[in-house]
């Protein structure tokens, strides 16, 4: 045990009195005023936390004066503070490493650095890794365990002793860096004559995220990596006394990557143990930083692990999380003989909860959410529950009884979604966690249901705790998976549906599912529901999922050229001009799936506008981030005071709002895709953005695509011109789209202000909508008063319109088909000069559009393609007559194909009008539409046949024709390396 005389000897201690049986060991004051206080004490025993929280509760005693307390005892000590409503009490630390961190307190500047060292700080303490602070680089196993395990961990060691007691730039220099001074900000760091990295030494009073004058008003770490990527170095190294930082200037660089900025491992020295100083030179040396080095070593073992970790998970989530929680929903709804479309939406109900469940772990692996600095949030976290779940797999301990797990968790949800201030929890929903059926019509079912412990526990055992390489259960690293991982995850399911076995089901050598015979081993049991996709095959990953090779390069050849342009033009406009242009760039991908190509381009777009802010200064962009970072502030709770938010997770928001766009036909793919933006976007204090208006559910094909169409509609079928142009379709919607720009989704407020200016725009131009709506009916309907329109005197009857047979009409032949009119949703895009989107990205689908009867009854029939011809048809038969819920959706989806092939094979879409129509052909159309005319670029995944068949080849002459350039990369899918789904001999373009 520490001798308590001995605490922080050299320094001057005060007197106090802790009371509750405790002995004083002395008052230490640190520098400035108010300082903040470290008050230590004494006992014979761990102390109660309760109690502890009382001490240090009437030591503040209500001031602003951050506080905190120690406790020395013979197993270590106990700490609590500095600041909140009920700040963690922290049991066992070791009492030399709290005597280190003291010490380091009582040297800060001023409390507010005080606060933020620890800040920093006391998270690391209860790890196995004190000292050490992982932001997504590496995975936190691989640092654990890995790292330590390596056969040059104790040379590294003794190398590392060196650095013991150095600061700054005696630091880089005991690291092995020569240092050339490249002005009186950075430093080169050289390994011999190779550009290792980029150094800054910030002053005591600094922090890396915050802007002050000697960096030009930027924060250090934007200042660093603009230089960085101007010196074309990989790396960037901060110092800060016995601190070091190190980031990467990729964009892809780290395991569980946010922005750049937010993305590190840190090393406080000062705090670090003897056994564990290997890490510094293994991390942060000019050895390690070299191509071969260790650090380059750890994050391909970091890759391996995280790629290893979301693929185990991805299996658990398809085989037991989702089939569990559905099979209960289905139960909790009290649905007997479930029909397909009960099934549907109870899938969908069990999807939001998985989403919801893993924004919140996600959120607290990432300091996101306060599980490290709020005990009441703590005790009733997800990362607590995994922790008490992992205990009882481990102790064999049964499944509890009762509804807790829901319960709990549900109140976890209402604090995310409103905020709880006891718990430091601020009002985050952005219509995950609604319950309001106006919002969210599957918050609202999910409302009116609870699951009980046996269905819920067993799903929340299987997502939130994993068997480490170790062989024991533990929490999931979630900080390990970043939102382009969770994507892989996600896409089998997007592909998926769920059905009821009404038989016992196995899976046969093709992993599809059939009825059991007397040797196989039962799967599905009769009566429970699973999952399968669209081919009746159990398949988690998705067929066409595009790997991070062909979206980074599909970046780099549509997306950066474009954002140069943009910047070009900037370039030319004053301050003022220049600030309310500067978020003026439109990125779309209108089949978008989990979103990984918009994820992507928000990382390409933030760097890119970071940089250029560095070289010039807009004040009205700078006020709007200062607005927004004042207005997460404010609503942080006190805890968090101290946090600083950097420009780039503000940009990173308001690019998600401003810039980017999605669609998708599928309802989930919706909800996934707002979910990874919300994830990878999000700023503590601030709501979750208004992405309603941005990503939405609608089939890109069949509507509207530019105004230039309904001007080529109008000439093809009543042959009169159309006077019509952007202003006069959709100039009425001009006032609630300004309302809702100028929106920054600061509070709960603003969100319900976005979702009304977004109603009120759309209401605005209602009879553009409908016009749209009929010009797009006209090739499918029988009606005469839709054919025989007479669009000569629309501009007589636009006032009207919405009340004729006519526009009625329209939209009943419509139903059912998700029409999106893109004028009619993405006004602000077509108003503006430059018309349409700056950047159009994707991967389309590839499918025809027809529906096969026997797939369809093969998907909900397990078995059937194996039986024979006539077993097949009597199957059929027994089907048509026992399902007739599946012989509806079977008409229904047979109906929208033929309606949505007639719309295809219409003029918008040359080339598509024999055979079955191919929906990548479509698409081409689309995204050359869509396109902006002045210097719009498409950088997308297609088949072979779009490069080549007779079919695609109208599209290829415009596109060569028109085109200022054009770049074909082909690949062979050579043993499947680009879709495991696809044949090895085909080739994508």
């Amino acid at each position: 045990m520490m001798n308590p005389k001995t605490f922080l000897s050299d320094f001057s201690p005060r007197s106090w009195t802790p009371g509750y049986g405790l002995q004083p060991a002395g008052l230490f004051l640190g520098k400035g005023t108010p300082a903040i206080e470290v008050a230590a004490a004494q006992s014979h025993r761990k102390p109660n936390g309760t109690d502890i929280l009382k001490v240090w509760r009437e030591r503040r005693g209500g001031r602003a004066t951050p506080v905190l307390v120690v406790v020395i005892y013979p197993k270590g000590s106990t700490i609590c503070g500095p600041t909140g409503e009920v700040p963690p009490v922290r049991h066992e630390i070791s009492s030399g490493l709290v005597e280190r961190l003291c010490r380091e307190v009582l040297h800060q500047p001023d409390r507010h650095a005080a606060l933020r060292f620890l800040s920093q700080a006391l998270p690391s303490l209860e790890t196995e890794l004190p000292g050490i602070n992982n932001e997504g680089l590496l995975a936190l196993h691989e640092l654990r365990t890995g790292v330590r395990n390596r056969s040059d961990w104790k040379e590294a060691g003794q190398r590392a002793a060196a650095t013991v007691g150095k600061r700054d730039f005696k630091l880089l220099d005991s690291l092995g860096f020569q240092i050339e001074q490249i002005d009186n900000l950075t430093s080169l760091l050289k390994d011999g004559v190779r550009r290792t990295a980029l150094a800054v030494v910030l002053r005591e009073s600094e922090s890396p995220e915050v802007g002050n004058a000697r960096f030009n008003s930027l924060s250090p770490i934007s200042y660093a990596l603009k230089k960085a990527d101007d010196e074309g170095v990989s790396w960037v190294l901060l110092t800060q006394g016995s601190r070091i930082r190190l980031y990467s200037t990729s964009t892809n660089d780290g395991v569980g990557r946010r922005s750049r900025t937010e993305t590190y491992v840190e090393c406080q020295s000062s705090l670090m143990s003897q056994e564990d100083i290997a890490y510094l030179w293994l991390l942060f040396s000019a050895e390690a930083l070299s191509p071969t080095g260790s650090l380059h070593q750890i994050l391909l073992d970091s890759r391996r692990f995280t790629g290893d970790l979301a693929d185990r998970l991805r299996e658990r989530i398809y085989d037991h999380v989702v089939p569990t929680l559905a099979q209960g929903i289905v139960v909790a709804r009290n649905l007997k003989s479930p029909t397909a479309q009960e099934l549907a939406h109870s899938y969908e109900m069990a999807l939001t909860v998985l989403f919801r469940l893993l924004f919140i772990a996600y959120a607290e692996d990432c300091d996101l959410l306060p599980y490290r600095s709020n005990d009441a949030y703590r005790r009733r976290s997800l990362k607590q529950k995994a922790q008490d779940l992992a205990d009882c797999i481990a102790n064999d301990i049964p499944v509890a009884e009762g509804d807790s797990h829901w319960q709990e968790v549900g109140l976890l949800w209402g604090a995310v979604a409103a905020g709880n201030p006891q718990w430091g929890v601020s009002a985050y929903d952005g219509g995950l966690f609604a319950a309001d059926p106006d919002v969210s019509r599957i918050g609202a079912a999910l409302a009116t249901v609870a699951l009980p412990n046996k269905t819920f526990e067993v799903a929340l055992r299987q997502l939130l705790v994993i068997e480490t390489p170790e062989g024991t259960p533990g929490p999931v690293d979630f900080r390990s998976l970043g939102v382009r991982e969770f994507g892989t995850i996600y896409e089998g399911l997007l592909e998926s549906e769920l059905a009821l076995a009404d038989v016992d089901l196995t899976l046969n050598k093709s992993n599809t599912y059939s009825p059991v015979h007397s040797k196989h081993k039962v799967i599905i049991k009769r009566g429970e529901v699973y999952i399968h996709n669209r081919s009746g095959v159990r398949k988690s990953t998705g067929s066409y999922y595009t790997k991070p090779f062909a979206v980074e390069h599909l970046l780099t050849q549509a997306l950066e050229p474009a954002l140069n342009d943009h910047f070009a033009r900037l370039a030319n406009m004053n301050d003022a001009d220049a600030a309310e242009a500067f978020f003026d760039f439109r990125v779309a991908d209108i089949a978008m799936g989990s979103g990984h190509f918009l994820i992507g381009a928000i990382d390409r777009i933030e760097k890119r506008m970071a940089d250029w802010l560095t070289t010039r200064r807009l004040p009205g962009v700078h006020k709007e981030l200062a607005t927004l970072r004042a207005a997460a502030l404010a609503q942080i709770p006190d805890t968090h005071r101290d946090l600083y938010i950097e420009d780039c997770q503000l940009l990173r928001r308001l690019i998600a709002r401003r810039c980017i766009y999605g669609v998708d036909l599928n309802a989930l793919s919706v909800q996934l895709a707002r979910l990874a933006v919300w994830i990878h976007t999000f700023v503590p204090g601030l709501p979750l953005s208004f992405l309603d208006r941005n990503l939405v559910r609608g089939n890109s094909l069949v509507g509207i695509g530019n105004i230039d169409e309904i001007e080529r509609q109008f000439r093809q079928r009543s042959g009169t011109l159309f006077a019509g142009d952007p202003e006069s379709l959709l100039g009425m919607a001009k006032r609630p789209l300004e309302r809702l720009a100028v929106l920054n989704d600061a509070t709960l407020a603003d969100i319900a202000a976005a979702r009304n200016a977004s109603k009120e725009a759309r209401s605005a131009i209602a009879q553009t909508e409908h016009l749209c709506d009929l010009i797009t009916a006209q090739p499918i309907s029988d009606d005469p008063t839709v054919i025989e329109f007479p669009f000569e005197e629309w501009e007589h009857r636009v006032a009207e319109l919405e009340t004729t047979d006519a526009a009625a009409k329209a939209r009943k032949a419509l139903r059912g088909m998700h029409t999106l009119h893109f004028p009619v949703i993405f006004p602000e895009v077509f108003l503006r000069p430059r018309s349409g989107f700056d950047v159009i990205l994707g991967n389309p689908p590839w499918e025809k559009v027809k529906v096969e009867e026997h797939t369809f009854w093969a998907r909900h029939s397990p078995g059937l393609r194996g039986l024979s011809q006539n077993d097949q048809e009597a199957e059929k038969i027994r089907l048509r007559s026992e399902r007739p819920d599946l012989s509806k959706l079977y008409q229904a989806e047979k109906a929208e194909m033929e309606l949505t092939r007639k719309v295809l094979v219409s003029s918008s879409y040359p080339g598509m009008g024999t055979g079955d129509p191919d929906l990548y052909k479509a698409f081409c159309w689309r995204f050359w539409h869509l396109a902006a005319q002045d210097g719009g670029r498409i950088g997308v995944v297609l088949p072979r046949s779009a490069l080549a068949a007779k079919g695609s080849a109208n599209f290829r002459k415009a596109m060569y024709k028109q085109s200022e350039s054009v770049e074909l990369t082909m690949l062979l899918n050579n043993k499947r390396w680009v879709f495991p789904e696809v044949h090895p001999q085909y080739s994508v373009g």
